[in-house]
């Protein structure tokens, strides 16, 4: 993303708050994943369709899931390699800012965290 934000991972018991609504990551993804079952998957055919990419699929359509059955021909390959596409929509959050630690509250020193290599460089150095 752009604009100098950072992407940082989130964990299933995270919390996003939308305002006045918050919400636990994990029923964040399975609300979009059950979505995208039905509303993304038909918008995303008819769109398709509409630009001229027709994909003969059952009309039980499985883009997010299962994925489509295709075939698929690399540079350099003699053969065809049979497979499936499946689309993945993912959950990423980005922080405008990245925090800060204060390791001396008197002189507000700022420092980065320590890494756990640093014990070895240390012995290293030694």
């Amino acid at each position: 993303m752009e604009d100098g934000f950072k992407q940082i991972e989130c964990n299933d018991g995270d919390v996003l708050n939308f305002g006045d609504n918050i919400y636990k990551v994990a029923k964040f993804k399975q609300a979009m994943d059950t979505s995208s079952k039905y509303t993304l998957e038909c918008t995303l055919s008819q769109e398709l369709s509409r630009q001229g990419v027709n994909i003969k699929a059952s009309t039980n359509v499985n883009w997010f899931h299962k994925g489509i059955d295709c075939e698929i021909l690399t540079l350099g390959s003699p053969i065809w390699k049979k497979g499936k596409v499946k689309i993945k929509i993912s959950v990423e959050f980005y922080a405008e800012e990245e925090d800060l630690q204060i390791t001396n509250s008197n002189n507000s020193e700022i420092t980065e965290p320590e890494s756990p290599l640093d014990d070895l460089r240390r012995m290293i150095n030694e």
